[in-house]
């Protein structure tokens, strides 16, 4: 089983990529501002907040509405309606 500490560190090694993509924000869920902090730590700094924050650094990032539709709609079309809801800043 992989614990919180190893999901973190994942996480935070894939935003650190991510930042040098224009869709940065959209795969991670973090600011461009987070972003780009990121992709100035080193490894072990990666590993030092994964190990010692003690929580998830991710999160869900769809209401329980949107779960709800997500469940309704067929496979072809749940990419599409993520990419959209994720996509609108104000929701």
């Amino acid at each position: 089983m992989i614990d919180i500490i190893s999901l973190n560190r994942q996480f935070l090694i894939m935003a650190r990529e991510a930042a040098s993509s224009k869709s940065g924000e959209l795969v991670t869920g973090l600011s461009r501002q987070v972003l780009e902090k990121l992709a100035t730590l080193s490894i072990d700094q990666i590993d030092v907040i994964a190990k010692q924050s003690g929580v998830s650094l991710f999160r869900l990032r769809l209401t329980e509405a949107e779960v709800d539709r997500l469940l309704n709609l067929d496979g072809a079309r749940r990419q599409s309606y993520l990419l959209n809801v994720l996509s609108v800043e104000d929701r």
